[in-house]
């Protein structure tokens, strides 16, 4: 009977992380990655979606959680989800419908949240997750780069979309965004060693990216590989010599694939004069909004609505949004919910630089001062979702893990 007992035990002992159950976290990689994948479309549907998919994932972990331990960033996540039917409860946004459309994305933006914290509490099961976003990103980076050349303004080659739709999403640095969370997941196969196979994966991600035409999508990216490069000859996992040689071999394969992708593109935006004059003259009219709803905001969503009487020109179009998400959070939600967005983003950025594949959390976040790429709910659940997961990558790595990340 000792002798059963002390085999059983052994046994739990070894077991690998990888044995662990990875259906939960692919199902809630999928349920995210739904999202991404009905995106293009300006219907509805687009966040019902994910939505119902995420919904699912939730009722099944709570029907099967057998304890419940969250991490100290739910309180920002939570205020942040809780802001947007505040203004609704207390009559202080300026048009009720788009403001309770965006409460129920930044809600169930905090339930990816919660639901990654919880399923991904194992560094097995962020690996097992982490491995599906790498796939399905860098699929989906081919299948932007073939459908740009082979079936411009057709998703997949077969669904009609309009021209401004990149790969799945609906405007190209929304997509760049998402190569800015794909390419640090490719990174860190290389900064563990796997410099072929995570060097492969990241030239794809980068062709995509500059394919997409977005500057600040492939200065980002870019920045990222410096990042993890430093990142590798400072935390003395090789040495400056071997570093050169892995820098070689991934300039060689992002040039490339770069090439192949073509470049004309990108070298044609780079190039336009003033290139963020519209930019510039959107967030001085934002910044004159702020001050009207300092403390609460004029209600998520409302930008459209109020830029109109703070407008310094006429371009002749409709303007959606204010293309720096940080002022328009300021002017939509106020300084506190600002605040609340800064908090969770400087809260995420050590774990960010030690887990590698997390840099891209803070890529999006400095995009945001040009464009609006978490105002897409897709981006926003899958931002929110690798949030969830890295406020798990606190404690100090085993070999195991490194072998596993």
């Amino acid at each position: 009977m000792h002798s059963a007992v002390g085999a059983r035990a052994e046994a739990m002992r070894f077991t690998s992380p990888q044995s662990e159950s990875s259906a939960l976290p692919v199902a809630l990689g999928v349920a995210v990655l739904s999202g991404v994948l009905v995106a293009w479309s300006s219907r509805y549907w687009r966040e019902a979606v994910p939505i119902a998919a995420i919904s699912m994932v939730a009722l099944v972990w709570a029907l099967t959680a057998k304890r419940v331990q969250l991490p100290r960033q739910t309180l920002l996540v939570a205020l942040i989800a809780a802001w947007g039917p505040m203004q609704l409860a207390f009559h202080i946004t300026l048009v009720r419908w788009p403001t309770t459309q965006r409460s129920v994305e930044w809600v169930m933006s905090a339930v990816c949240f919660v639901l990654a914290s919880q399923i991904l509490a194992k560094r097995g099961r962020i690996a097992a997750f982490l491995n599906l976003m790498l796939w399905a990103m860098t699929a989906l980076a081919v299948e932007a780069m073939l459908q740009m050349y082979l079936s411009p303004a057709r998703v997949f080659g077969v669904i009609p979309a309009v021209d401004s739709v990149v790969g799945t999403l609906y405007y190209k640095n929304q997509f760049a965004a998402m190569m800015e969370l794909a390419a640090p997941i490719a990174l860190r196969r290389v900064y563990n060693g796997e410099t072929v196979q995570g060097g492969l994966c990241f030239a794809a991600i980068f062709a995509a990216t500059i394919t997409s035409a977005s500057r600040m999508g492939v200065v980002l990216v870019l920045a990222e590989f410096l990042v993890v490069l430093v990142l590798m000859v400072v935390g003395r996992r090789m040495q400056a010599k071997s570093a050169a040689s892995v820098v070689a071999v991934l300039v060689l394969l992002a040039t490339g694939a770069a090439l192949v992708a073509g470049t004309q593109a990108i070298r044609d935006r780079l190039q336009e004069p003033d290139a963020y004059a519209l930019r510039r003259n959107l967030l001085h009219s934002t910044l004159k909004m702020i001050p009207r709803h300092v403390w609460f905001g004029s209600g998520l969503g409302t930008w459209p609505n109020e830029y109109p009487g703070f407008a310094t020109y006429d371009a002749g179009v409709y303007v959606n949004e204010a293309h720096n998400d940080w002022a328009q959070w300021a002017s939509e939600g106020g300084i506190p919910f600002f605040l609340l967005l800064a908090g969770l983003t400087l809260w995420l950025a050590k774990p960010s630089i030690r887990s590698v594949w997390g840099l891209g959390l803070l890529s999006v976040m400095i995009h945001s001062y040009v464009d609006y790429p978490l105002r897409d709910p897709a981006l926003a659940f899958l931002w929110f979702g690798m949030a969830g997961a890295l406020t798990r990558f606190s404690a100090p790595e085993s070999a195991a893990d490194r072998r596993l990340l």
